[in-house]
């Protein structure tokens, strides 16, 4: 027989009714026949569906879940907390322990009877080492452990270098209750910088490199200008371009990917907007192209006070080239505007242009700080000019120390790094860690993945950090991942088999809960309602019924053998020239119903009449039966058949799955609904439960 071709039986969402008013009962009570107007109105709904990632933060939420979980202690709390981060349950008594409270807080109005069909992600056999990591710990860099990791309170840098990075894990705190016996994992924060800080004062900028030109800072509008130079500072909106001699942005640039530091000859016309000068790459005629790289080093910057930003809203009235700047006083965040208010300005407010994700990270709405960068024009609002607009390189907190040699030429960058603590030491992992720049790489707004993103990303990454990767190698990948609109670590394990293919450790997984007595409660029993007899699903059932009969009945007895080893090709019965096999067979020759149990995929009900049984010209083996014989066995046949069948619909269900399955038919003859049950005795096995059959 043909598998897997009739799909499983979908839950349909009843409708409820609803009440009608004085007027309509008046009616209902004089003319209808056995009205009742006290008769409760019932709202008993059936629904069929998948947990989201916002289910899952509902039920670890659900203030009924979490006094199930405090009253069984500590463990139970972090593993329902977990359910909203993982987006799974651990096991299939996790998910039936909390889904109900959910169903009762999502679907309050459901009456008694009510079916929910649930299907969820579960956890199966997840190594302890990815259970750990994927509970990992966090940890950000304090002012105090840098100074730790410097070996001073006063010369040190609010960053690891390459010389320092091995201290790493010998500052790292230790819990409270850490235990000799416990393994945990704990992701780090930290700043990182690639060149060692000075121990003298900060050297002076660079002399102009060789190659450079001097052309910006002289340049006119219109003018069409061939420039050599370097980016000194980037923004969504695009680069600032620095020659010996200025520094100007390229407006709408900001795709090129060019990073500080990047060499490149820029060409095209000088052009101005809000009395700043630009390159403006959106109209087609600037060309820009990479040559190399070099190290930038800024000049001193012009501080820029609330009362000098208040005259440069009436001075500025030319169009002049961008500088090296200054502001201090307090961050603004709203929404994606980042702005800068400076102590001392009446009118003028600071303007973060085009703040990028390491911008906006070292940010924080309220903070205090200062900020160096390049200052290169003034917008207006409601007509009047109102914004200095800076384009960030760095940020130097308030509430830092006082500079110290080390602090005034260490540039620093974001970093991430895992560490195993077992016991009371950390030692480093070999977990592959994404890093900010690889998220920006891999088109990235922010340092994190939105669930499910990382598994269309990470294969790629995988693949070109390792393109020599062979098969049977393993990598543990770890990165952030936003989910219900928070931020967390996760830790993914990869397996290289001609490409990089993640470990799955979970599956779907599907339960039904009903409500009984004011509670929902998981259900394991699948009902399958074929009393509808023009319902597609009821014939196709059926269909599967006949062939059954056919192939395992007919067939023994004489008539031929299907094609492609017994699988069904077609309803139709089998004939040659056209004509039935002789012989007293249970199929008609329509081939779409059958006498062993009576059941017809054509009418989508079952035959008891006894009378069709002794008419009908396939009546083997009943014809001298009495009428309560021949409906007794047309009843003990279709437990048979049925439970066959249901092992070709579904072959892979188990009893963890479902206890039960109840079927639901109409009989023709007796003209009633009756239901039969079938134990699942095995993955794709059912038997019949003996005397289950009852009148529905």
């Amino acid at each position: 027989m043909k598998k897997n071709i009739f799909s499983k039986i979908a839950l349909m969402a009843g409708v409820a009714l609803m009440g009608v008013g004085c007027q309509a009962d008046y009616f209902n009570e004089n003319y209808l026949d056995g009205y009742d107007s006290n008769q409760a109105i019932t709202n008993v709904r059936e629904l069929s569906l998948t947990l989201t990632k916002d289910d899952y933060a509902a039920i670890a939420k659900n203030s009924a879940n979490k006094s199930l979980a405090e009253a069984q202690g500590e463990e139970a709390t972090t593993a329902l907390a977990a359910i909203s981060k993982n987006q799974y349950f651990a096991n299939q008594e996790e998910a039936a322990t909390y889904i109900p409270a959910w169903l009762d807080a999502s679907y309050p109005t459901y009456d008694n009877g009510s079916l929910a069909l649930i299907t969820y992600k579960m956890a199966i056999d997840t190594p302890e080492n990815i259970v750990l990591m994927n509970d990992m710990a966090e940890y950000t860099l304090t002012e105090d452990d840098y100074k730790a990791i410097w070996d001073s309170d006063e010369d040190f840098a609010m960053a690891v270098t390459p010389k320092t990075v091995n201290k790493l894990k010998s500052i790292l705190p230790l819990p409270d209750d850490a235990r000799e016996d416990e393994v945990e994992y704990i992701a780090v924060t930290y700043n990182y910088s690639a060149e060692e800080p000075a121990s003298e004062e900060p050297n002076e900028p660079e002399k102009p490199a060789e190659g450079y030109t001097s052309v910006l800072g002289t340049a006119a509008l219109n003018d069409f200008v061939d420039v050599r130079g370097y980016i000194s500072a980037v923004s969504t909106q695009g680069p600032i371009l620095t020659d010996n001699t200025g520094s100007i942005i390229i407006y709408k640039a900001a795709d090129l990917g060019l990073a500080v530091g990047d060499e490149v000859s820029v060409s095209g016309p000088i052009l101005a907007y809000n009395c700043g000068f630009q390159f403006d790459y959106s109209k087609g005629d600037v060309t820009v192209e990479k040559t190399g790289t070099t190290t930038v080093a800024y000049p001193e910057a012009l501080d820029i006070t609330g009362a000098y930003a208040d005259e440069l809203l009436t001075t500025r009235v030319d169009n002049e080239y961008a500088y090296y700047a200054k502001m201090t006083g307090t961050v603004a965040v709203s929404g994606n505007y980042y702005n800068f208010n400076i102590p001392g300005a009446v009118t003028a407010v600071g303007s973060i242009y085009g703040a990028t994700n390491e911008v906006k990270s070292w940010l924080e709405d309220g903070m205090e700080c200062s900020l160096y960068g390049y200052f290169f024009s003034i917008s207006k609002t409601g007509g009047a000019a109102k914004y200095i607009n800076i384009i960030v390189t760095s940020v130097e907190p308030v509430s830092a120390p006082e500079a110290s040699t080390f602090a005034l030429n260490v540039k620093s960058e974001k970093r991430y790094a895992i560490f195993k603590r077992s016991g009371l030491s950390y030692e480093a992992t070999d977990i592959v860690t994404l890093q900010p720049s690889d998220y920006r790489t891999m088109g990235q707004n922010y340092d994190n993945f939105s669930n499910p993103a990382q598994d269309n990303y990470l294969p790629t990454f995988l693949a070109e950090t390792y393109p020599y990767a062979q098969d049977g190698d393993k990598e543990y990948v770890g990165y952030i991942c936003r989910a219900n609109s928070v931020n967390s670590w996760r830790v993914d394990e990869y397996v290289f088999s001609g490409e990089w293919i993640k470990t799955i450790y979970f599956v779907d997984k599907q339960d039904q809960f009903r409500k009984n007595e004011g509670t929902w409660q998981v259900d394991r029993t699948l009902e399958l309602d074929f009393t509808n007899t023009s319902s597609a699903d009821t014939k196709a059932f059926f269909q599967y019924c006949v062939n059954w009969v056919y192939d395992f009945k007919d067939v023994p007895m004489g008539a031929p053998e299907r094609d492609n080893a017994g699988e069904i090709l077609s309803t139709d019965i089998v004939t040659i020239n056209g004509e039935k096999p002789a012989g007293n067979y249970w199929v008609s020759n329509y081939g779409n119903n059958e006498f062993y149990t009576g059941t017809s995929a054509y009418y989508g009900n079952v035959d008891w009449r006894p009378s069709a049984v002794k008419t009908g010209f396939a009546a083997a083996g009943m014809g001298n039966l009495s009428d309560d014989e021949i409906l007794a066995k047309l009843q003990e046949h279709t437990g048979e058949v049925y439970a066959e069948v249901l092992s070709y619909v579904y072959p892979e269900m188990t009893s963890d799955e479902y206890k039960k399955v109840v079927i639901k038919v109409y009989c023709y003859g007796p003209n009633k609904n009756y239901s039969l049950t079938f134990d699942v005795v095995d993955t794709g096995k059912f038997a019949y439960v003996a005397d289950s059959l009852t009148e529905l």
